[in-house]
């Protein structure tokens, strides 16, 4: 009998181990579970950040892009806007020859043109259609210089030393450029509000 007491002993400490093992493993299994989930929402909660924050810097890549593209397009049109302006104002100045005050535009431009060449022996290039104003108004001017016929142009004259040292480029043409590249900005104020047209 002792040996069968023994026997049941074991078997019941066996089982209580068992339970035990099992209760054990199972309060594990909980807690592997339980962490499990804790790790998994951290997992969730990075990696939905880690979208955000990638969402977040294309959006604003592309609000970068989508800007600077508009930015372009109204530099463009303010540009486009501007040479049409002085393509309007080329064809006005185109006819001026045939206006009633080129006379006295002409003696101006001739008068500023032996100004900046005082002193020089001058030759004056002109166009064909100028030839006889010009001749009227160096004897008007009391002036003496060599009219060579050799340029095409709206109007106005281009000078030269005989030497070749000094050129003015006084035609309607040249005045036109220069006006065109410093009067840009102002017509851009005047246009866009002061922006400059940038």
């Amino acid at each position: 009998m002792p040996y069968e007491q023994l026997i049941e002993s074991v078997e019941l400490c066996a089982e209580d181990k068992i339970r035990e093992i099992k209760d054990r493993a199972i309060q594990d299994a909980e807690n592997i579970k339980a962490e499990a989930r804790g790790k998994d929402e951290k997992i969730k909660k990075k990696y939905m950040n880690a979208v955000k924050k990638t969402a977040d810097n294309e959006r604003r890549t592309a609000l970068a892009k989508i800007n600077e593209e508009n930015r372009m397009h109204l530099i463009q049109a303010k540009d486009d806007v501007f040479n049409h302006a002085f393509t309007e104002a080329q064809t006005i100045l185109s006819s001026v020859r045939s206006q009633a005050n080129y006379e006295s535009i002409f003696r101006e431009l001739l008068k500023e043109t032996l100004s900046e060449l005082e002193g020089q022996d001058i030759q004056l290039h002109i166009d064909k259609r100028d030839e006889i104003l010009c001749k009227k108004l160096l004897t008007e001017l009391k002036s003496n210089c060599e009219i060579i016929a050799d340029i095409t142009c709206a109007g106005g004259l281009n000078a030269s030393t005989k030497d070749g040292k000094f050129i003015i480029f006084n035609t309607i043409e040249s005045r036109f450029e220069r006006a065109k590249i410093h009067l840009k900005l102002e017509v851009f104020g005047t246009l866009y509000g002061g922006q400059g047209g940038m």
